[in-house]
């Protein structure tokens, strides 16, 4: 399958790219864009450099302040795909680093969410988690419902790096609304664990990964548009999902538009989506755009396609 291949080759890439950097949230979040940067050829993928930004909210906690301000993300990723129709999906990841050993988390049960815990800000993930409305923090622009309107949880979610031994080093993924804080804790820097849940789970009809115990396994439900929620204009729920969707995608718009200006980049893969996202919403201009992946998941011919690059 295709999306098998895709998992296989990023796999390949990051083992290189991890092994070659530091043991640090920022240098592994860094080789983890370089391994996506790397399959340009065969795969249809793009990667925008952008800023991260900060939200306000009212946060909820023990831990928490009543106008809490952090980070959205580290990266939107938006997977999409034309044939047979068009459908795309959309995901804000935080990504983490875990000084903790998780060495059984592609063991046990296969449809099962193992346990293990780690370090984190609990008001991000309570952000991400709970999905409240927020207020963009200037220069950042967005819609208040960007997170609470949509109609799958993952749309705010948790990549973990982690390391086995060595240079050894590994990747998880969880759906934020199924990690819960450890015991009762006060301050925002504590443990989260994860919840006992099935790996994908059905909501509103839409498949979605809950939990991807490695990076393979995580590439292949990103190819598969089962994480994120669906952004496409079709098969919306209610009138609160179509206005969402339509909403995310003029903001989207604005974002592809924000990332093509400030870099001159004839970008083949945003022009082709920002020909499939009409909306009546218009975004503003971000002079700081956010860091930005885009995933075409389109099949198409792997062995062709590497001979004739070749």
């Amino acid at each position: 399958m295709q999306s098998a291949l895709f998992a296989h080759e990023l796999a390949k890439a990051w083992s290189r790219e991890s092994s070659q950097s530091n043991f640090s949230e920022v240098q592994q979040f860094r080789a983890l864009m370089r391994s996506f940067g790397s399959l340009k050829k065969p795969f249809k993928i793009e990667e925008f450099h952008g800023m991260k930004h900060q939200v306000v909210f009212n946060g909820k906690g023990s831990w928490g302040r009543p106008s809490a301000r952090c980070e959205i993300s580290d990266l939107l990723i938006i997977s999409y795909r034309k044939s047979p129709e068009f459908q795309a999906r959309a995901t804000l990841l935080q990504a983490k680093k875990s000084n903790e050993k998780h060495s059984n988390l592609c063991s046990g049960f296969s449809n099962t969410i193992p346990y293990t815990d780690f370090k984190a800000n609990l008001e991000q993930w309570d952000l991400l988690s709970r999905r409240p409305n927020v207020l963009p923090y200037p220069p950042f622009d967005c819609h208040p419902e960007i997170l609470s309107g949509a109609i799958l949880p993952s749309i705010g979610s948790l990549g973990v790096f982690h390391r086995y031994s060595g240079k050894d080093y590994g990747f998880f993924y969880v759906v934020a609304d199924l990690a819960v804080p450890m015991n009762s804790p006060t301050r925002k820097y504590a443990k989260l664990k994860t919840k006992t849940n099935s790996r994908s789970r059905t909501v509103n009809g839409y498949t979605e990964c809950t939990y991807a115990c490695c990076l393979p396994t995580f590439a292949e439900a990103l190819y598969r548009l089962e994480i994120g929620t669906p952004i496409e204009p079709k098969n919306c729920v209610n009138n609160k999902d179509e206005n969402y969707r339509n909403n995310f995608r003029g903001w989207l718009r604005a974002v592809l538009y924000s990332h093509i200006e400030m870099t001159n980049n004839e970008s083949v893969l945003a022009r082709d989506l920002l020909g499939q996202i009409e909306s009546d919403y218009e975004g503003e201009f971000m002079s700081e755009p956010p860091r930005l992946l885009l995933l075409n998941c389109d099949d198409f011919e792997f062995n062709k396609q590497r001979q004739s690059d070749a």
